[in-house]
């Protein structure tokens, strides 16, 4: 009987129509098991590296080598204070959350395979190379180091590349990583003890690998920026700023002052069409109405006319807008804690903004500290509100400006309102006294003004603890609001149209029903306890955006952009 045999590994057929798969059965599998124990020994390396349960686990990328896991758990438990380490010519500062990361994954890399950097990787540096777009400078994250050993770790000529390159690339990229992290969310600080203790420090491993696993990388890193809406603006207009311009250092020179009107309407021309107001066809016009926008976005009055103010203002570099821009950012983000119910005042912006639940609801002019008595930069909470105040004259103003008017005009203090007390605070006449034989050392009174539409005060004072001795308040001097450049006082911030900002406090903060207008009216003197925590926060912010991405820069007023920008620019490497 003849037999026909068709061995395909499958069947064995007979002449009588029976299979037989016994023998490849056995034959088959013997090959299969060879072929499984590579990949079985591979796992089981493998898992013998992994954490307990609970731990963070990140998606593999590729061939994952035991001796890297090794390798860096060495490095990272050395006894090499954390100050010692360098890579590359880098010193990673943030070791100690680094560590943790690599603890919470059993040690195994995050942003390498053994071919180069993963995707995510890739999409870390994407973000630190756009960091202009944030105020912050690439060169900050060890940007170089990791490009030249990303080329390192994908020359396949080169032995034991994952080992020692990939440890590197790890560290550096973890420690940049933190360090964008903690400049996003408290600006630029110094790596110590002082940033070590704060407790939001500790939270950014898990916040990084949470990103991580999820695969929102980017996301889970800008998440920590503060949340505050001012900041969140002028951060969104800073990504529409370096993307719109090139960021020169070119500064346009205008000759001013100059009887050459042509000349410097053509010198005006080419500094808006370089910051985009206008374009090289506009007509003399278009000009005009362009210097306009360009002073309102500038916090000058927008007449059209090139006064020093716009001059100064139009002869700045891109570069330099930039450095005030990413210097903003950075002073916002040092303001960690903004409350829901504030009260927001911006000295170069002469401007007060009421916040409540992160909302603007209401925007008020102010008048704020001359140069010379400048307004301080302070956090606080407002306390009280008085109607129809008094004022006690400060020592200073007192024998700066008031007794110099007295000696040179005896009604001066019946006319003003004005009276002298004594140390037990008792009227005294100041004909009893020697004008003329007065000084700082000898003169043991106090100088205070009665209530009333002429009080220096006005008719409106709103009390907040500082230790400036200043507050904000009301003024008869309503004329001043209408300047563009509004550094008049003494120190205090002084607000238009108080009885607004009266009323909301007393309505929306304590809900009384007190009709604050007509109360003034009456020239009653009365007092009101804030019963909510409503903040008050004094800031020195010379850029603002608005919901639209425009920018606004204001006139450095105290000098303060010019003394902090060159200590900002060595820390940031602008």
């Amino acid at each position: 009987m003849n037999t026909t045999v068709i061995d395909n590994c499958s069947t064995h057929l007979t002449d009588n129509g029976k299979t037989n798969s016994g023998n490849c059965f056995h034959k088959r599998a013997f090959r299969y098991f060879i072929a499984v124990i590579p990949v079985a020994l591979v796992l089981l390396i493998s898992t013998s590296y992994q954490e307990s349960p609970g731990k963070a686990n990140f998606p593999e990328y590729g061939y994952l080598n035991p001796e890297t896991i090794d390798s860096l758990r060495a490095f990272l438990n050395s006894d090499a204070a954390d100050s010692m380490i360098r890579i590359e010519g880098e010193i990673p500062q943030m070791i100690s959350v680094v560590r943790t990361l690599y603890l919470n994954n059993g040690y195994k890399p995050v942003w390498t395979h053994h071919r180069g950097l993963n995707e995510r990787a890739e999409e870390l540096l994407s973000l630190v190379e756009n960091s202009r777009e944030y105020g912050l400078e690439p060169a900050s994250y060890h940007l170089a180091a990791i490009r030249q050993l990303q080329l390192r770790l994908e020359d396949i000529s080169l032995p034991a590349r994952q080992s020692t390159t990939g440890i590197a690339l790890e560290v550096l990229i973890s420690d940049a990583a933190f360090r964008l992290m903690v400049n996003l969310h408290a600006g630029y600080r110094a790596y110590d003890s002082t940033l070590f203790s704060e407790a939001w420090v500790a939270e950014l491993p898990g916040i990084l690998a949470s990103g991580l696993m999820s695969k929102t990388l980017s996301n889970s890193i800008l998440s920590v920026q503060p949340q505050f809406i001012e900041y969140l603006r002028l951060q969104a207009a800073s990504r529409k700023f370096v993307r719109n311009n090139t960021l020169t250092d070119e500064w346009v020179n205008i000759t001013y002052p100059t009887r050459d009107s042509a000349e410097l309407f053509g010198q005006i021309r080419m500094a808006l069409q370089n910051y985009g107001y206008i374009n090289s066809t506009d007509f003399d016009d278009n000009l005009i109405a362009a210097l306009k926008r360009f002073q309102y976005y500038h916090g000058l009055k927008p007449d059209g006319r090139p006064g020093k103010n716009t001059i100064e203002a139009l002869e700045q570099s891109m570069l330099y807008k930039y450095r005030i821009l990413a210097l903003n950012l950075d002073r916002l983000r040092k303001k960690q804690h903004m409350d829901a119910n504030m009260l927001y005042v911006n000295i170069p912006a002469y401007q007060m903004k009421v916040f409540q639940g992160n909302k603007l609801v209401d925007t008020f002019r102010v008048i704020v500290g001359h140069p010379s008595t400048p307004t301080p930069v302070l956090s606080s909470h407002m306390n009280k509100v008085i109607a129809n105040p008094t004022w006690f004259v400060p020592k200073s103003i007192t024998m700066n400006e008031i007794i110099p008017k007295i000696k040179s005009d005896s009604n001066y203090l019946k006319r003003n309102n004005f009276k002298l007390l004594d140390k037990d605070f008792k009227t005294v006449s100041y004909e009893t006294i020697d004008i003329n034989g007065i000084s700082a050392d000898n003169f043991n009174y106090t100088i205070r003004q009665d209530r009333g539409a002429d009080n220096s005060l006005g008719q409106l004072k709103f009390i907040f603890p500082s230790p400036y001795a200043i507050y904000l308040h009301d003024t008869p001097g309503k004329s001043m609001f209408s300047k563009d450049l509004r550094a008049f006082s003494h120190g205090c911030v002084r607000v238009q149209h108080p009885e607004r900002l009266a009323g909301y406090i007393l309505q929306k903060i304590n809900a009384d029903t007190t009709d604050i207008v007509n109360l003034i009216r009456t020239g009653k003197h009365r007092e009101f306890g804030v019963n909510s925590e409503l903040s008050v926060e004094i800031l020195y912010i010379t850029c603002e955006a608005d919901d639209a991405g425009r920018l606004f820069f204001y006139k450095d007023i105290y000098g303060t952009d010019k003394k902090e920008l060159e200590k900002f620019s060595t820390v940031a490497g602008i």
